[in-house]
């Protein structure tokens, strides 16, 4: 009875070389990994500017160029609860990421 390797062709590839060869590529700024970090800058940059859109809107409130309160206080809550998600996003991925680090290999 001849019982094969892992690495010998039984449809299960990158178990014993968890990172690739240098020169294949890898996952330095290709794939999932710069789409991800793509996504997560295009929200921290949507949020910061409803943070910008808020603090304006506050600033023409004070100075009177603005007489909607409602506007403003809608502007402020849209800048919190993208905020708010964005943590929530954060502390999910580093959740992730120690999980990730405990897994024994």
């Amino acid at each position: 009875m001849v019982i094969k390797g892992i690495e010998s062709g039984m449809g299960v590839y990158g178990i014993s070389r968890p990172f690739p060869a240098e020169g294949t590529g890898g996952t330095k700024g290709t794939g999932a990994a710069e789409g991800f970090t793509r996504v997560l800058g295009d929200m921290v940059k949507q949020v910061n500017d409803l943070q910008i859109q808020a603090d304006t809107a506050v600033q023409q409130l004070a100075t009177g160029e603005s007489k909607g309160l409602h506007e403003v206080m809608i502007a402020m809550e849209k800048s919190s609860i993208s905020f708010q998600f964005l943590t929530q996003v954060r502390n999910k991925a580093v959740d992730a990421y120690h999980e990730i680090m405990r897994m024994q290999v």
